[in-house]
């Protein structure tokens, strides 16, 4: 084949896709990816050459920050495109700490874009004579620019001789654009129009010249634009009140100062070129969002970062010397580019100052939240990746084949000669679910999360297929991990809380326990599951995958009797299991299951769970509520060895609405790798939070839990016996503070950083059930 790239200098979509057919034979690679594209090929003249496809870059939103500049005097959120995680939630924590505190304010120093022609004499002495000539033409140089561009203004031209080579640093105004090409029209009319006047006079006519001698700085780290400007000279300084110091960033004023000071030790014996913490990663975010020139990077991300305490206040500046930005020409008319340029305010003509504003004050918000993170031990766990020993060949996207699956579901269904004719996508879901999200977190190398597949089979029943969800489950410590990675940033007492208590939780081990559960033969759990197609365990490859029945969205309210309806389908399972628990967790199947004492002993965590929350959140979980929470902690000792003599049973320790659903008339509980052993209520009491509403009356509660208590009941004589035995109401009462000490506070916490829909009414109907049973004796 040729090894020509065909269509050359064809802006067309036709040319497009026969460049694309040409790089497929070339490289012998598909190149999906690449079919399909949202940029209209005629319209990328002046973008770039033998236009093939395009890229995406996920944009996230970091903010609102606050600003009290001379261009922004509004709250913005900034559109980040970035693939580095961390980025966008450390700016959106500086930049809370800022508005916390007032703002931040920004200012415009200059702008200013320079070309740097060299010029190549005889000798040095015709050199230094042309540099004399020149200084008494300033209009001439002026005049020639204004011929090129009415947007463009001369500010100075300086001479560097350096022997018979004199380079001119020739300095611009160019308005909103960047400047680069305007100011190399420029300098190229400049340098014809200078060589023409002296042609005649061989004393100091060059020999020759170049229209850029390297002078400028441009595209590079230089000290000269570092002092004189290159781009816009743009300034940021906040005063950040002790109380967002400690509260938001979760350190102090003088950690701060001192980590400062280190650090910039360290630079100096570096040599760096300025000094600043990360500032290039809002630049290079901001710059890929709203269509800047990204080689420009390298320079504008240069800054001169400081620290101070004034009285009890952390007071910082930042200064971007060299930021090389526009908001008319060059990649910012492209469509996405241009959208976000617009939601900046900062679109066309004029918005110039006000976006190198805003790049200037998220600077300075990401490098004041970074330099928290550093000091006081966040960055590393908010960056950490779990080790391995050993190499692992984890599923990847593609794994998910006929090949995979086949011997999965040939078990799965007991038809051994069951044969997959086809695996494709199937339609979306609503979401992973919580805990796949935090294992992803930790660990983010491998396959994991609910992948919907439409596979097709030839079968001996005489089926053809079904549409089913592949869970692809993380390992238990993953999601240990990915929740250490959620509090690294809230803190250092639940960051040490959570590093000491959070692996004897009830997430270790989720990865096999639900596996184990799908395992059981027991007809009253299978009935309550959803159909299980196949089961994959591979420790070598740590690969745990549910094959299930895709559960249809119902959608349905979740009134009082579809409550009722699952409670009497969780209280079979109850019923079935309700005083063998000692069985259960002598199998071994639920694998890791904390005691209820060990509830009280990781007192510590609960309890900063709380703290965090409230402090985070203190319309959520206000005064009341916090201290409501930490008493129940306090009193933890003393409940969960009550707790503890409660009859117990299997418990799903996840019902709620969130992983139920209805097939047929009849409830599915699916999400079971938090299963446990504990009292039936537990069941019920995460039911009701999330379905009886904050206006439940007593009456209502009492009717719920004896249809739960009745269907526990109904499942044998055992089973009676051990109701009758038993305080049902009791029971309610010490589930309801297991589940507002663990559950709730973890969701409160988990809040701050990940927000869930769910918990403002979950919460108000918690608090309800706690009022009621306060009411009551005993409360």
């Amino acid at each position: 084949m040729s090894d020509v790239i065909p269509g050359r200098g064809q802006y067309s979509e036709e040319a497009r896709r026969q460049r694309l057919r040409w790089l497929r034979e070339r490289g012998g690679t598909a190149l999906a990816s690449l079919e399909s594209t949202g940029l209209a090929a005629r319209n990328l003249v002046g973008n770039v050459e033998n236009f093939v496809g395009s890229v995406e870059v996920p944009v996230g939103l970091a903010g609102p920050l606050l600003f009290a500049g001379d261009a922004v005097r509004d709250s913005v959120v900034a559109p980040l495109a970035t693939t580095e995680g961390a980025l966008v939630a450390s700016a959106s924590r500086g930049a809370r700490a800022l508005t916390a505190s007032g703002g931040v304010v920004t200012k415009v120093l200059s702008q200013r874009m320079t070309r740097a022609p060299v010029l190549e004499f005889d000798d040095l002495n015709a050199a230094h004579r042309f540099t004399c000539w020149l200084r008494e033409r300033r209009g001439l140089l002026e005049e020639q620019v204004r011929m090129v561009s009415r947007h463009t203004r001369l500010i100075d031209v300086e001479p560097y001789q350096i022997g018979r080579y004199l380079h001119l640093r020739c300095v611009f105004e160019t308005a909103d654009a960047a400047g680069q090409n305007m100011t190399t029209a420029a300098t190229w009319q400049i340098l014809r129009r200078l060589t023409e006047a002296v042609a005649d006079d061989a004393g100091m006519r060059p020999v020759n010249s170049l229209l850029e001698g390297n002078l400028s700085g441009d595209k590079k780290t230089a000290v000269t634009s570092l002092l004189a400007g290159r781009g816009t000279r743009v300034t940021a300084e906040c005063r950040v009140r002790r109380d967002a110091v400690t509260g938001v960033l979760k350190t102090t004023p003088e950690a701060m100062v001192k980590g400062h000071v280190a650090t910039v030790l360290g630079a100096q014996q570096a040599g760096m070129v300025g000094y600043g913490v990360n500032a290039a990663n809002i630049v290079a975010a901001l710059f890929l969002a709203t269509g800047q020139d990204v080689a420009c990077v390298h320079e504008s991300g240069a800054s001169i970062f400081s620290m101070e305490t004034d009285g009890d206040d952390l007071v910082a500046t930042l200064l971007l010397p060299n930021l090389v930005v526009g908001t008319v020409g060059g990649g910012t008319a492209l469509p996405h580019q241009r959208d976000l340029l617009t939601l900046l305010g900062c679109a066309g003509t004029g918005g110039a100052r006000r976006f190198a504003e805003i790049v200037a004050g998220f600077a300075l918000a990401l490098d004041v939240s970074t330099m928290a993170a550093v000091v006081s031990g966040q960055f590393a766990a908010a960056h950490q990746r779990l080790g391995r020993a050993r190499r692992v060949d984890w599923l990847q996207p593609g794994d998910l084949d006929a090949a995979l699956l086949q011997p999965l579901l040939a078990q799965g269904t007991g038809d051994p000669r069951l044969h997959i004719t086809r695996v494709t996508q199937g339609p979306g879901l609503r979401g992973d679910g919580i805990t796949s999200e935090l294992g992803a977190l930790a660990e983010r190398r491998k396959l994991t999360g609910l992948y919907p597949l439409s596979v097709g089979w030839h079968a001996a029943d005489g089926s053809t297929g079904a549409e089913l969800v592949a869970k692809v489950k993380s390992r238990g410590d993953e999601i240990v991990g990915g929740v250490a990675k959620l509090f690294s940033v809230c803190g250092p007492e639940l960051d040490a809380a959570w590093q000491r208590w959070g692996s004897d939780t009830v997430f270790t081990d989720a990865h096999r326990r639900e596996l184990a559960v799908y395992r059981r033969g027991e007809p009253v759990l299978k009935d309550l599951l959803p159909r299980c197609y196949g089961l994959l365990e591979d420790e070598e490859r740590e690969a745990y995958v549910i094959l299930m029945e895709r559960l249809p969205d119902d959608g349905g309210p979740w009134n009082a009797a579809r409550t009722d309806q699952a409670l009497r389908a969780v209280g079979a399972v109850h019923g079935h299991w309700l005083g063998r628990d000692q069985e259960v967790l002598a199998e071994g199947w639920l694998h890791h299951v904390p005691d209820p004492p060990q509830l009280a002993k990781a007192r510590e965590l609960w309890a900063a769970l709380v703290r965090h929350a409230a402090a985070e959140l203190p319309e959520l979980l206000g005064a009341h509520r916090r201290d409501v929470l930490l008493g129940v902690v306090e009193d933890a000792e003393r409940w969960t060895q009550e707790l503890h003599a409660m009859p117990r049973t299997l418990v799903h320790n996840d019902f709620n609405p969130r992983n139920l659903a209805v097939r047929e008339g009849r409830i599915v509980a699916y999400d079971w790798e938090l299963a446990t052993v504990g009292p039936p209520q537990r069941d019920a009491v995460e039911l009701l939070a999330f379905t009886a509403g904050p206006h439940v009356t007593a009456a209502e509660v009492d009717r719920f839990l004896d249809v739960h208590a009745r269907a526990v009941a109904s499942v044998s004589p055992r089973a009676a016996r051990l109701v009758a035995d038993t305080d049902w109401r009791r029971g309610h009462r010490l589930a309801l503070r297991e589940f507002l000490m663990t559950r709730l506070a973890l969701y409160a916490a988990g809040n701050t950083q990940r927000e869930f829909a769910f918990l403002p009414q979950v919460v108000a109907t918690a608090f309800r059930l706690w009022d009621i049973e306060q009411t009551r004796d005993g409360g």
